[in-house]
């Protein structure tokens, strides 16, 4: 049979489908549906017959196909043996097959028959596709619909549905894998455990195995055939399989294939795989599960997934947390504590999602313990990244203002723990310290963290949350900066300790940068100190040139918030580093006194352990060897404490012998504060002047809308003019016409016309004679008779020219015909009919007259408006030069006192920037202070650590040597209870 009409495109893949057919319990509904809605007749050369219409739909996508009873009866005939419990197929008529009666019967059992066979396994396994030839389902569709089918071969069919991917298969079949049905089926599979993957593959070859499929997908049957591997790693080929399978559908499949994907609970079976994965390389590492990461492939599919959300992506991860997600999240701590990959995760992905909307889901009164119990464990998990995705998680809930009631002390708390960890782990200023000491774990660990940082502000969505954590504090506190015990400080340094690590351009800032000057006064020392530090970067950040404003953002005044950041950033500073320079001090002195003690400690344990020397016995040589060995490695962190000691002390020393004041001359200083106060009048100036320029500005627009609205009255006047005028004109021509019309008409009522009429009828008459006598010579000569008396006709040429002759002058007889009987019927008319004419015609001249009478009068009034308008216009244009001038007077000025201050700014900025450079210098040294601290604080504690394995080592040591000194007194008495005097009787000495 011909196919039917060609596939049209479907409407979306994944989109419902027709057909009716009842799904069995436990069974995805078949992708597959039929339905048979109408049927035609059909006639051939001997006979007349039915074919029915079939509707398939092929995973979503519609097209239809002919079919006929005999088609049916051959398909029912080949699949009754593999299904024996196939409905019946109709009875064979031969005489009835296009009885209405008959079509009724068949249509319906038709359609039974088919959704029956697409429900048996038996039938859509079938290894000759009959069913699939049959309804012109490609090989592709056929195995996509075997893999939706719960079978044992469900793996290998995952394998080959996933090579519709490929680009070969891509655009005609790939539509495919964004269907309900086979969404469902890939979260199914990865639902399941690996202990549940199958059965091996079989030994002998199923029939048909060899047969290669015609669309290019290679038979399943062979594939199963070819397969060696073992159930789990073939169970772990066909989660791969669904894995790509389902990115493909979330990425290309719309917004129906993503629905059908939450719906179904695809985000929660996406984490549980991906956290079972992670347990199993946790307990198989030999790391202890440091090294472990993420599953790259169903990172794919959850990445698919935020970015063809786009700005939903948070309401659907709020969604799936109020589902049970916090429960599911909070149940894997204990993966954030052996695995940085994982933690830094889990902590990326609530960040990237963290709008209020999720953080109020986060924390809901069913589960907002575990919540809090998650970001505790994140905050202490070995991941340094994820502590600080954990800090601006907590500080954004600091920041919302109500999702922490009651909790907030405790949560600012270990956010300024946070913060205060990070500024002596993670330096601003010397990013590269770790590099210069040759720690290139410590180099790696800030380098990760570094570009860490920069993906949590990456888009303007996440940096906006870390600028509402940074203002939190006046922002909820009506605009009022709140006392320094306000928890919503931990939020604000925190903030601007990640925008110190961002460095964002200074133009993204332009808000936040207006009320810092007021932070560096009212806030906790950290904030302070860390404002501080913002304002000199942004200050290093300033252009040569103010025609650069743009790294201003919004800022007008630039001269006057320079002056302020500037004053504030170095009173900050000032008191960081005396601060600092005291902390450090005393740190420092605690810190010798204990390496003095730790010197004297290891000098006490230098002696050389004699008994070990002699090996005399077995027992003690292990524990005497580690005590030696602990010893010796006290000798070698003392001399490591000593080194670090000397650089700190180097490093503290040039922080204390630091200046503080200002290393110019009275002269620069002067000259610098006054080029500064003539910028801040000259910028003043400028400032008024712009705001007058503004108001100009304003009014000449104003003024030009009134131009315009003038004008427009204007021409509108000139065409009501312009109009009236016309319709004088029209009038008088018309008043012209009529009264020429009553002349004519009486002039015609008292003429004689008889002698007239006797000269129109004689012409009449001649021009009918001519005309005969046009026709008789013009019958000649279509007749080929010879003319004017000539022997022979004319040729065709002179033919052709006398016929175009005789009808010219025809027609001009013909319309002097017409001219000769309307002149005679216009004499014709009663004069009595014509006076009636003409004193009707003079009564529409009157009329016509008092028309034109009102229209010049109203003529009047219209020029009068007109020239009103014209002069309301002129009054305009005239305002319009006054504000035109007044507006470029004020341009003019503002250009004058913005070059001033451009010329200005260029002499100042040079000294203000050699100013700013001392002060980066001093920052930058107490961050070599604090980090050579820093250094020397754990230099001390691994002397510490090293003291005491000695001590245990040693204790261990006493015990053995006990344990010895037990032995040895026993075997003492043993040797003393010998009794040698029968000895010493019986043998003698």
């Amino acid at each position: 049979m011909s196919a039917g009409s060609e596939k049209p495109a479907a409407p979306s893949p994944g989109a419902a489908v027709t057909g009716s057919a009842v799904s069995e319990p436990g069974r995805a509904r078949s992708p597959v549906q039929i339905q048979i809605p109408t049927t035609e007749e059909r006639s051939s050369v001997l006979k007349t017959f039915t074919v029915y219409i079939i509707h398939v739909s092929d995973f979503g996508r519609s097209y239809q196909i002919e079919r006929r009873f005999d088609d049916f009866a051959k398909l029912h005939a080949e699949l009754v043996n593999v299904d024996p419990s196939l409905p019946p197929i109709p009875e064979k008529k031969m005489w009835a097959s296009t009885d209405a009666s008959t079509v009724a019967e068949r249509r319906p059992a038709f359609e039974r028959i088919l959704r029956h066979m697409l429900r048996s396994e038996a039938v859509v396994m079938e290894e000759s596709k009959a069913l699939w030839k049959f309804l012109e389902i490609p090989t592709p569709g056929a195995i996509a619909a075997r893999y939706v089918l719960k079978s044992p071969q469900r793996q290998t069919y995952a394998r080959q549905c996933a090579k519709l991917v490929d680009p070969k298969f891509e655009k005609e079949h790939a539509y495919r894998l964004a269907h309900e049905a086979l969404i469902k089926t890939s979260l199914q599979l990865l639902s399941s455990e690996p202990t549940s993957a199958g059965k091996p593959a079989r030994k002998d070859p199923p029939k048909g195995a060899a047969a290669a499929d015609s669309a290019g997908v290679s038979s399943p049957e062979a594939a199963e055939l070819e397969a060696k591997e073992s159930p789990a790693a073939s169970f772990a080929e066909a989660e791969a399989s669904a894995l790509e399978m389902l990115r493909w559908a979330i990425a290309n499949g719309g917004e129906s294939a993503r629905r059908t994907f939450l719906d179904e609970g695809g985000y929660a079976t996406m984490l549980r795989l991906l956290f079972r994965k992670g347990r199993e390389a946790i307990a198989s590492a030999k790391d202890g599960g440091k090294s472990a990461a993420p599953h790259p492939q169903i990172r794919t599919v959850l990445n698919a997934l935020v970015k063809a959300e786009g700005d939903k992506y948070p309401q659907v991860f709020a969604e799936f947390l109020a589902k049970g997600g916090v429960t599911l999240l909070s149940g894997v701590k204990d993966i954030t504590q052996h695995s940085q990959g994982f933690s830094e995760f889990i902590s990326k992905l609530l960040w990237i999602a963290w709008d209020f909307e999720t953080q109020r889901a986060f924390l809901s009164e069913e589960h907002d313990r575990e919540a809090l119990g998650l970001l505790s464990a994140l905050f202490e998990c070995p991941s340094r990244t994820a502590r600080v995705c954990a800090g601006l998680l907590l500080s954004s809930l600091l920041a919302s203002g109500e999702l922490l009631a009651g909790k907030e002390a405790q949560a600012a708390g270990g956010v300024y723990s946070l913060v205060e960890e990070m500024v002596a782990l993670s330096p601003v200023w010397n990013p590269d310290a770790a590099a210069k000491a040759g720690d290139a774990e410590a180099e790696k660990a800030e380098a990760d963290l570094a570009a860490f940082v920069q993906t949590l502000g990456q888009n303007e969505e996440r940096l906006g949350r870390i600028l509402s954590c940074a203002d939190a504090p006046w922002r909820l506190n009506g605009g009022n900066l709140p006392t320094e015990d306000s928890p919503l400080w931990a939020s604000c340094a925190f903030a601007l300790w990640c925008l110190l690590k961002l460095r964002p351009k200074p133009n993204r800032l332009a808000n936040l940068r207006l009320a810092l000057p007021a932070v560096c006064q009212v806030a906790p020392p950290r904030v302070r100190w860390l404002a501080g530090e913002l304002m000199l970067l942004l200050q290093l950040q300033s252009p040569t040139s103010l025609s650069d404003g743009g790294q201003f953002g919004s800022i007008e005044a630039v001269v006057d918030v320079t002056f302020q950041e500037s004053t504030a950033l170095e009173v900050s500073l000032r008191e960081q580093v005396e601060h600092t320079r005291q902390s450090l001090r005393a740190d420092l002195e605690h810190n010798q006194s204990v390496i003095s003690s730790q010197r004297q400690l290891t000098e006490e344990r230098r002696c050389e352990v004699q008994l070990a020397k002699t090996a005399w016995h077995r027992p003690l040589d292990d524990v005497l060897n580690r005590l030696v060995a602990a010893r010796e490695s006290l000798t070698g962190a003392l001399g490591t404490t000593e080194s670090r000691s000397e650089k700190a002390m180097s490093a503290v020393r040039d922080v204390l012998q630091l200046e503080l004041g200002d290393p110019g001359s009275e002269s620069d200083e002067r000259d610098l504060s006054v080029k500064l106060d003539g910028m801040r009048e000259v910028e003043s100036s400028y400032l008024a002047k712009k705001q007058e320029f503004d108001q100009y500005r304003e009014a000449q627009a104003v003024q030009d809308k009134t131009v315009e609205d003038a004008n427009a009255a204007m021409e509108q006047a000139d065409k009501a003019v312009q109009d009236t005028r016309r319709q004088i004109s029209d009038l008088e021509a018309q008043i012209s016409t009529k009264q020429r019309e009553v002349q004519s008409k009486r002039t015609m009522a008292s003429s004689d016309f008889s002698a007239l009429k006797g000269q129109l009828m004689a012409e009449m008459d001649t021009i009918k004679v001519k005309q005969a006598k046009l026709r008789e010579r013009a019958m000649k000569i279509q007749n080929g008779e010879p003319v004017d008396g000539k022997s022979v006709p004319l040729d065709a040429a002179a033919a052709a020219e006398e016929m175009a002759r005789l009808k010219a002058e025809s027609a001009q007889l013909k319309a002097r015909s017409a001219e000769l009987q309307s002149e005679q019927s216009r004499m014709d008319v009663d004069p009595a009919t014509l006076e009636q004419q003409a004193l009707a015609a003079e009564e529409s001249v009157q009329q016509l007259c008092r028309e034109r009478d009102g229209l010049r009068s109203a003529l009047h009034g219209l020029e009068h408006e007109h020239s009103g308008a014209r002069e309301a216009w002129q009054a305009a244009m005239t305002d319009l030069q006054v504000a035109r001038q007044r507006r470029n007077a004020a341009e003019r000025e503002c250009s004058g006192l913005r070059q001033q201050l451009d010329t200005m700014w260029a002499t100042w900025r040079p000294l203000h920037a050699k100013r700013l450079q001392l002060w980066r210098g001093r920052v930058l040294s107490l961050s070599q202070a604090r980090q050579g601290g820093r250094q020397l604080g754990e230099a001390v504690g691994s002397g510490w650590d090293g003291l005491r394995s000695e001590r245990d080592i040693r204790a261990e040591v006493l015990g053995v040597v006990q344990e010895l000194q037990g032995q040895l007194s026993a075997l003492a008495n043993e040797l003393v209870s010998v009794d040698d005097r029968v000895l010493e009787s019986l043998g003698g000495t």
